[in-house]
Order: structure tokens, then C-alpha cells, then sequence
């Protein structure tokens, strides 16, 4: 560990533990004190008023023009990004801020791979084998660190290695290049990155979709790639990239996720793509691109990205019965809900007739219809059956309307004629639940309200109501 230590006017307000420091005209100013994995807010009985800080601000300038390691970052009419040596200065002028605002920030200390202690098999996949790596947790968890820490192993082995920073605030060797978006733009930065051809790029941070999309092109034209990134779980920082990067191409992207927090690994993700039936999912016809991430810690599968109907999911597979299983049953039911919507509105564009759907992760797909519609929906050697399936991605089990269980409820109608409304008055325990009424060949959803009541105000199933009556399907049985 090394500790930085700089000869700028900053360091008298910055002692070995002070890794920022807030003023805002006419606040105490505050310091933020750090010690592994503990932060704690030190306030001074101190403050500076508006001439006070535009004084401190001019000093700031000052060094900058007469300092090589002294620069603008980004200058805005109401905020500036500067950078002096290790210190990274934020100034935010009102309207934007409601007062003169100054956040000073500067690393503490300067870790080395070797303070991590890692592994040897760890450390052989960062050195030799992960080339996609994602680093990613909260601010202030250590990413960047470790990424500083990442590159030295890398410049030891004699490795072309530049940057892409915004701001330029890693503390780095002079041989390594470091750009910024400041002066550039993503075309920019591209192009030059794909002529000179490093064999490592660090990008300190991957934020918007731009970035995504910068991220991936060097990538895929064969770059080692070191990405920073915010995300509270390390499966989060994969879910950023959905939708902004086709999901087959993830694992070209990304191939290691590693997790820290207060400067410690607390877990390693690696990424494969495969083609095989997700878990939960039982028949053989169900089988799709699969990406497994697997913890390289454990060795354990941990989650599994995939295709259901249009949608991504994100499904959790590990864990104990008293944990995370309680979390993948609720995201199994949020899910398979979600899908159920996406494939109903699909299906009623397909379809001819009304349906009942039910969504079974553990096989396929039940699809309720009327009896006289089956031959329609099967077509001759059921060839429409089998491009439903084709466009829908899942294997459905054709059924009809009769082999829907039925609920016996005691109900009572009131229908006002001249107002074409129907009211049902359901038993107590149905007050805002879902309701599922078949009319004939006529499928309906209603939920009660607080009176145990439906409103019906559809004039054409009013009157079906009355010619037909209805009857309510027992969801729980199916």
C-alpha cells in the first residue's frame, strides 16, 4: 500500500485519512474521514462565505496554469471539473446548486494487487484469462482502486495499456496514455483506440448508452477491456447492458464480473453461452440460448439470462430455503406474470377466437380455446399450430373451454336496463381479488371491489350475460 502524498495548497485540508472535502457558503465545511470498510463525516466549526470561496476557487486556478498535472475537465457555465494532481475538485455555481458549492476529493492510498491477497486461481484468471472484465459496486466500494491496482499487474508484463476516464483521476504510470471525453468525442476515442490497438483498455466509467456502445465495439474487435461500472448486486451491472446490447452477444462482451466492497472481492461472476432447457422447464422443445453465470468462487451456477416469449429474464438459481428461495419464488411468479401478459397480447393478435391462458414454467404453455375453434387453430397436419408455436418460442398444450375447472359461488345479479350495467355481488372473500368469468365461448376478467361487487357497463356482455349466464373459473386449480 502505497500512501499519495502531493505538494499542492489542497494538502493542508487533507490529513492520511481525509478522502473529501465539502464546503457550501456560510455551512460548516465537512471532511469524510476513511479507514478500511469504515466511513465516518467530521465536521469543523469553520466555513467560508461566497468571497471567501470565490478566493479559494481563484487559488485553484492559479495552480493549474502554473502546474503540467493541472487541468480542466469539464466546463460548464454553472459547474466545473477540474483536476490538480490527485485531487479531483467539483465547483457547482447557483442556480444550479442553491448556494456556492466545492467537493475536493483525493485517494488515501494507492493499493497494490498483492494488499488484495488473493488467490493464486484468482489471480491467474485476471492476469492470463479473464480479457472482459466488469468491476462494479457502489461509489467509494474500491472499484477504481482496484482497476489502479489491475493496470499496474498489466504494466508489469510489459502490456500496452491506455485509459478512457471522465475525470482523468487514476493515478497511473507515464508510459500509460490516458484520454478523456472532455476534449473527445465516443467516434473519436474509437477511432483512435482501433489504430493504436493497446492490449488493454481501462474505461473508468461506464455510464450512459454511449458508453455501452463504445464498450462493446472495442471489445468485439478483440481489446482487453477492464470496465467500471455502479451497480448494487454484481448481476446488476449485466442487467445494464440488456437493452442497450443484443443479449446473444453479452458473453463476447463480458466474460468476468467482479463484486467489491470496503476493498475486498466478495464474489466473481463468469459468463458462458449455451443452448440448453432453462431450469424450471421441462420439455426438450423449450431449449434456447442460454447465458449461465456461474460464481468462480463457488463454482455454483447463480443465475441464468434467457428469452421467455419477448421478454429477458434474470433468474436466480442458488441459494438456502430460508433465503434466496424466497426471493426466485417471488421473481419465478413476477416473471411467469409478466411473460403471461406479454404472450396474451401476442396471442390475441394471432388468434380468432377468445382464450384462457396459463403459463407453466415447469413444462409449457396451456392454451384454453373454444371447442369449435380447435380445427381452425390446429390447420390441416397442424400446421398452424406448429408456427404458433414456432412464433411464440414455447410448446402449447391445446385444451378447451370444458376442461376448465369452475368455482361454485353463490352470486347475485342486479341488471338495470336502462342503463345497460349489470352489478354481481360476490361472498365476502372475494373483495378485491381477480375474477375470471366464461360466457359461452366468451372469456371476461374483473376484479371485485371493497363491496365484494363487479360492475359489468359493456352493453354487448351485459346482454350476453343475460341470454348465456356465465361461470367463474377456479384460477387456483389450474
Amino acid at each position: 500500500m502505497e500512501q499519495i502524498i502531493w505538494n499542492s495548497f489542497l494538502d493542508q485540508y487533507f490529513d492520511e485519512h481525509t478522502m473529501s472535502f465539502h464546503m457550501k457558503e456560510g455551512r460548516p465545511i465537512l471532511r469524510k474521514k476513511w479507514t478500511p470498510g469504515n466511513w465516518k463525516p467530521e465536521l469543523d466549526t469553520k466555513s467560508m462565505n461566497k468571497e471567501e470561496m470565490n478566493a479559494f476557487i481563484q487559488k485553484i486556478y492559479e495552480e493549474i496554469e502554473s502546474r503540467d498535472d493541472g487541468f480542466m475537465e469539464i466546463d460548464r457555465k454553472l459547474s466545473k471539473v477540474l483536476q490538480l494532481g490527485p485531487y479531483r475538485i467539483v465547483i457547482v455555481y447557483p442556480p444550479l446548486s442553491d448556494g456556492l458549492e466545492i467537493t475536493i476529493v483525493k485517494p488515501i492510498n494507492k493499493l497494490v494487487m498483492d494488499d488484495y491477497k488473493l488467490d493464486p486461481e484468482v489471480f491467474d484468471l485476471l492476469r492470463n484469462k479473464a480479457k472482459w472484465i466488469l468491476v462494479s459496486w457502489s461509489p467509494g466500494s474500491g472499484k477504481t482502486t482496484f482497476a489502479q491496482a489491475l493496470i499496474d499487474v498489466y504494466h508489469k508484463d510489459n502490456h500496452i495499456i491506455k485509459t478512457i476516464e471522465s475525470p482523468r483521476d487514476l493515478q497511473v504510470s507515464d508510459d500509460i496514455v490516458q484520454y478523456s471525453f472532455t476534449y473527445g468525442t465516443h467516434d473519436e476515442v474509437r477511432d483512435i483506440l482501433l489504430l493504436s490497438r493497446p492490449d488493454y483498455t481501462v474505461y473508468d466509467e461506464v455510464r450512459n448508452k454511449s458508453d455501452f456502445e463504445l464498450y462493446k465495439d472495442l471489445r468485439l474487435t478483440g481489446i482487453g477491456l477492464v470496465g467500471v461500472i455502479h451497480a448494487t448486486r454484481a448481476v446488476d451491472s449485466i442487467q445494464r447492458f440488456l437493452g442497450t446490447i443484443e443479449m446473444g452477444i453479452i458473453p463476447q462482451v463480458i466474460d468476468t464480473v467482479i463484486y467489491i466492497d470496503k476493498w475486498v472481492i466478495q464474489e466473481i461472476f463468469t459468463l458462458q453461452l449455451t443452448v440448453k432447457v432453462p431450469e424450471w422447464m421441462e420439455s426438450e422443445d423449450l431449449a434456447r440460448p442460454v447465458i449461465v453465470i456461474t460464481s468462480f468462487l463457488t463454482k455454483q451456477v447463480e443465475y441464468e439470462i434467457y428469452t421467455f416469449g419477448e421478454q429477458i429474464v434474470v433468474m436466480p438459481l442458488s441459494g438456502d430455503m430460508n433465503g434466496e428461495w424466497k426471493v426466485q419464488s417471488k421473481w419465478k411468479t413476477v416473471v411467469s406474470e409478466y411473460a403471461k401478459q406479454t404472450i396474451s397480447k401476442k396471442l390475441q393478435q394471432l388468434l380468432p377466437c377468445d382464450f384462457f391462458l396459463k403459463v407453466k414454467w415447469s413444462s409449457n404453455l396451456d392454451l384454453y380455446i373454444p371447442e369449435e375453434s380447435k380445427g381452425r387453430i390446429i390447420g390441416k397436419a397442424w400446421a398452424n399450430i406448429n408456427a404458433l408455436e414456432k412464433s411464440m418460442g414455447l410448446k402449447i398444450n391445446l385444451k378447451s373451454f370444458d376442461e376448465l375447472p369452475l368455482l361454485e359461488v353463490n352470486t347475485d345479479i342486479q341488471a338495470w336496463k336502462k342503463s345497460n350495467i349489470s352489478e354481481v355481488l360476490f361472498p365476502i372473500e372475494f373483495a378485491n381479488q381477480n375474477i375470471c368469468f366464461l360466457i359461452g365461448d366468451q372469456v371476461a376478467y374483473f376484479i371485485a371491489d371493497a363491496r365484494w361487487m363487479i360492475t359489468i357497463k359493456d352493453k354487448q356482455l351485459v346482454k350476453e350475460i343475460s341470454r348465456r349466464g356465465f361461470v367463474v373459473v377456479d384460477t387456483n386449480k389450474l
